[in-house]
């Protein structure tokens, strides 16, 4: 059986061209991988919300390498580290869903290891590091975990967070590993960037009493379903709060997420 199906969604072929041309150097040749472009060359066909429900409704492969058409594998990473990470992350815990290059965690740290147009300082820590939202541009995901995206939602933006919060609900977890590429785009947080998180809010906000979440761009998003703390926070009164909670957190160790 081969090891990953790796899908990307394109809108120009020849850097979709380029990025498979250095997975394959880096050891994901077509005998252990299968790869999947969906060409949106024309129009946009396809979005990441529906293409990971497709692949995951027909799962061949044990992991889905969901990536941008705009990244490179040229930093030493390749097919043997990946697996050797994989493996590791397995023994230590077996219900992960998710994996990424860039996050934060639940205190709000931003876990990096990219290299990108904002030459983002590098996560000093250790790997894996878990976290509650993710990047785009490269995603594994491990297919038995039957992880969907949220039905609600549709477009180019948030869908790894989206992922993130669907995996939290099932008692899965995901984490930032140590797999070093490089992201050719910075990324736009345009007007479509703003109306995604305006749907995003609607979908999830019923969902939590408090939750405070840093998504791409590094942009912060209380998630509630109550209304004084959305306008609160709107009024920057949930700063303070953030700080709060997380000073607690700390202490006692727990997650600020109540019904």
């Amino acid at each position: 059986m081969k090891r990953f199906h790796i899908c990307t969604i394109s809108n120009d072929l020849e850097q979709y061209r380029e990025m498979k041309a250095s997975f394959i150097d880096a050891g994901f040749d077509e005998n252990r991988c299968c790869y999947t472009v969906f060409d949106n060359t024309s129009s946009n066909v396809y979005d990441p919300y529906r293409v990971i429900k497709i692949i995951q409704e027909t799962p061949t492969e044990p992991y889905i390498i969901l990536c941008h058409q705009d990244i490179l594998l040229d930093r030493g990473d390749g097919f043997e580290k990946l697996v050797k990470v994989i493996e590791e992350l397995n023994n230590l815990d077996h219900k992960w869903a998710v994996l990424g290059n860039a996050g934060f965690n639940d205190n709000h740290q931003q876990i990096v290891r990219i290299k990108d147009p904002h030459d983002l300082e590098q996560w000093t820590g250790s790997f894996p590091q878990k976290v509650h939202s993710l990047d785009e541009n490269f995603l594994v995901i491990k297919a038995s975990t039957n992880v969907y995206p949220s039905e609600e939602l549709r477009g180019f933006h948030l869908y790894a967070t989206d992922l993130c919060l669907n995996a939290a609900l099932r008692d899965y977890s995901c984490y930032v590993i140590d797999f070093y590429i490089t992201h050719l785009s910075s990324g736009t947080l345009d007007r479509v960037f703003w109306d995604a998180c305006k749907s995003f809010h609607e979908r999830w906000n019923q969902e939590f009493g408090f939750y405070f979440i840093k998504t791409t761009g590094s942009i912060p998003m209380l998630l509630s379903k109550h209304k004084i703390l959305l306008h609160l926070f709107s009024k920057g009164i949930g700063e303070q709060i953030l700080t709060t909670c997380i000073r607690l957190r700390k202490k006692l160790k727990i997650m600020i997420r109540s019904c």
